[in-house]
């Protein structure tokens, strides 16, 4: 996009003189490839948020169903992470890439909370992508292997180590001509509602099964099945596809990855960076297969609105490395990791998680009555407050609404509703309320959705 086209499009936007003038000084001394025009039109220039809502510069109010992409799981400017933050600051805010109190306890409570039988250990870095350079460095280094096998549509990074993990091909050709690292596999990703004979098809749960045999045999680079041979570190994966589209597979999902895993000597790593710390309704997403992980990647939601990842995993694995091995100037910050404390204690309080799978039943059931009244909405997603809406143009042949979808974003923005648009189609809404989201809050959601949808009918004949 070149710099006129942009002002041309936040000049016909509908925000305020104050708006377009904060949007152009943003484009004249920002880079156009930052996100903001990736994802929107226009994005709003947000200048302040509480709880489930965003206020804009000119006062306009948004529900908000983006959290920061999962970053503000507790809501915006949370009053008791507020107070923690304050007062870690008045102690401590940064000692390097040290142990300090908030770090110690912060590391234990994850181990505790991991899932993960036996002895757990956890590294801490900055990013989501830390979290996935460190977990595939260290399994490459525990088993000797070069492989990663990671599913189609996954999302794992955009750093030179992550970007070969992350299966956007729009995104790729900003890394020439030298290439990620590419010592990677790819495998179908299964979701239930497109089908591999549709006319606009999608994987099931049998092109994994395919994939599977496939590895018994002798002819791929990955694994000679018949002598026992493996080439494979790690199978890394997100157990929801979230970048994607808010796609939720079949349990059975993770259950042959583990068994492809423990076949073949390879170790089983979870992206739970947005989909885990209670957005499924349970701790993490993997849970919900009933298997066990070897590593688990989290951050976004785990720093309380700061920066902060963690790899956490198998003590044997993540102690295979010699004092030095790693090291990141801002990994396990005091005031993110006081704030983590606080997030994982209100994740494991009494009633907490019951709240999160109440409030996304009573969200999933109006997203449904919406479906029955409007013939765009060909397919939801729901697990906790995961959510992910799949628009159609013809809900026989599944003719993906990429178009509509665009048009059904940008009046949500108007009328005051922000969420991410995604999936493989382009043709996915991506929901994704806090998790202490109230009713009324969900109710004025679906409220917005409905005239959107009624008007995007009109719209489109």
């Amino acid at each position: 996009m070149k710099i006129n086209e942009a002002r041309s499009k936040i000049r016909n936007s509908h925000f305020g003189k104050k708006s377009k003038k904060l949007l152009n000084e943003w484009i004249n001394h920002e880079s156009l490839g930052s996100v903001g025009m990736g994802l929107f039109e226009v994005p709003p220039v947000i200048e302040s948020a509480k709880g489930s809502y965003l206020y804009d510069c000119e006062g306009k109010e948004y529900l908000d169903f983006l959290s920061g992409f999962s970053v503000s799981a507790l809501g915006n400017n949370n009053e008791e992470i507020t107070k923690i933050i304050i007062e870690q600051s008045q102690k401590l805010t940064h000692y390097f890439d040290f142990p300090h109190p908030e770090r110690i306890k912060l590391a234990k409570k994850l181990c505790e909370i991991s899932g993960i039988k036996g002895k757990n250990s956890v590294i801490f870095g900055v990013t989501g992508s830390d979290a996935i350079e460190l977990a595939i460095r260290v399994a490459r280094y525990f088993t000797g292997k070069p492989y990663i096998l990671t599913a189609h549509g996954d999302y794992h990074g955009v750093t030179y180590g992550t970007m070969g993990l992350t299966t956007k091909g729009g995104m790729h050709p900003y890394f020439h001509p030298a290439r990620p690292n590419m010592d990677v596999g790819y495998f179908p990703f299964p979701h239930p509602y497109r089908k591999p004979n549709d006319k606009y098809p999608g994987y099931d749960i049998n092109s994994l099964k395919i994939f599977q045999q496939t590895l018994e045999g002798k002819e791929t680079v990955y694994t000679d099945g018949l002598n026992n041979v493996n080439n494979v570190a790690a199978i890394l994966v997100e157990p929801f596809q979230s970048s994607a589209g808010y796609y939720i597979p079949p349990k059975e999902y993770l259950q042959i990855l583990r068994e492809i895993a423990d076949r073949h000597g390879m170790l089983l790593i979870v992206d739970e960076i947005q989909n885990g710390l209670g957005r499924s309704g349970k701790m993490w997403a993997y849970e919900h297969s009933k298997i066990e992980p070897d590593l688990i990647c989290t951050s976004k939601a785990i720093g309380g609105g700061l920066p902060l990842s963690a790899v956490i995993g198998r003590k044997n694995i993540l102690s295979k490395w010699k004092p030095g091995a790693y090291v990141s100037t801002q990994a396990g910050n005091a005031l993110a990791c006081a704030a983590g404390n606080y997030l994982i204690d209100k994740l494991t309080s009494k009633g907490f998680m019951q709240q999160v799978n109440r409030s996304g039943k009573y969200f999933f059931n109006g997203l449904k009555e919406l479906q029955r009244k409007h013939s765009i909405i060909g397919y939801v997603d729901n697990c906790g407050l995961y959510t992910g809406v799949e628009l159609v143009r013809n809900r026989k042949t599944k003719e993906p609404a990429d178009i509509e979808a665009n048009y059904v974003r940008d009046l949500c923005v108007e009328k005051g509703l922000l969420f991410e648009k995604g999936g493989y189609y382009q043709n996915r809404m991506q929901l994704i309320p806090p998790l202490n989201v109230e009713t009324k809050t969900l109710e004025k959601c679906i409220e917005i959705l409905d005239r959107v949808f009624e008007e995007t009918t009109k719209h489109f004949n």
